[in-house]
């Protein structure tokens, strides 16, 4: 707890100064209300995270224990064994790749399915963009993000500590690109993911508009939305406004419970008897 509050002491100066220094909007700080939520959302997140690393180990050993050593599975350990072989800062770099690789479908995901987004809608609640805003993360998706490609790792052959490594400099990179700053990576946008192409992620949309057609999902490396047909940047200035339409109230008990809400109306409206289901879609006379 000390050493979040010291690094959290740190960051804020870092990012009081490079937010000042070259401002994506100059009227907006980092300080703006509701400055609570997202705080508390700081104190749990790596709580979140180390939870889902735990989980992610149990799992792991828990499996491997199980399957046979013949077959398709002897094939499989031994190339654990050679990814095991490595050297550490090798076993990182891939870590990091294939890390960063599944946080783009499994942001995709949360995009694309409404129970999901149920979770996921918490992190765009944020009407301002600033570093701060990267803690407004629902804590049971974070952990399940966690373990999802903690297991993937783990059973790749990659060391713990690999994982954490990967988890690290994914979370530092998502502080900077949601950081409050018109940097745009110049000719390495190409590569990286920039400030200004997550804040189009983050840009507003109402009406029609499906939630899965914003792109710019990637976290660190911006080449998954050049591969995969998802990259988005209309323009060279940011975004107008940012948030989403019908949000959830931006209060701890608000976002913490809209998950909870969204997935009883979702069971409730499926299993509705048809009748009941026509009646609701019925216009007023």
């Amino acid at each position: 707890m000390i050493a979040a509050a010291v690094q959290l002491i740190i960051l804020m100066g870092v990012f009081t100064i490079l937010e000042g220094r070259w401002p994506s909007s100059r009227a907006h700080k980092w300080w703006r209300r509701p400055l609570l939520v997202d705080l508390c959302s700081w104190i749990v997140h790596p709580l979140s995270v180390s939870a889902g690393i735990a989980l992610a180990v149990t799992s792991t050993t828990a499996v491997s224990a199980v399957f046979p050593n013949s077959g398709f599975w002897l094939t499989f350990f031994m190339m654990r064994m050679r990814v095991t072989a490595l050297p550490l800062l090798a076993q990182m770099a891939i870590a990091l790749i294939i890390a960063d690789l599944l946080a783009y479908w499994i942001h995709r995901a949360y995009h694309r399915f409404p129970l999901l987004w149920a979770f996921h809608i918490v992190h765009h609640t944020s009407e301002e963009l600033d570093w701060l805003s990267t803690s407004r993360l629902h804590p049971v998706s974070q952990v399940l993000n966690t373990m999802v490609a903690g297991v993937v790792l783990l059973s790749m052959g990659l060391p713990v500590i690999a994982v954490v490594a990967a988890n690290v400099f994914i979370g530092a990179a998502a502080l900077l690109v949601h950081a409050n700053v018109n940097w745009t990576f110049g000719p390495f946008r190409h590569l990286l993911v920039s400030p200004l192409f997550h804040q189009w992620h983050h840009a507003r949309v109402d009406g029609d508009a499906h939630q899965d057609e914003v792109g710019n999902f990637g976290a660190i490396f911006s080449i998954w939305d050049r591969l995969f047909g998802t990259w988005s940047l209309p323009s060279a200035n940011r975004p107008a406004r940012f948030g989403v339409e019908n949000a959830p109230s931006a209060t701890i008990a608000g976002l913490v419970l809209h998950p909870l809400r969204a997935c009883v109306h979702f069971f409730r409206v499926r299993n509705a008897p048809p009748t009941k289901l026509l009646q609701r879609r019925k216009p007023a006379e």
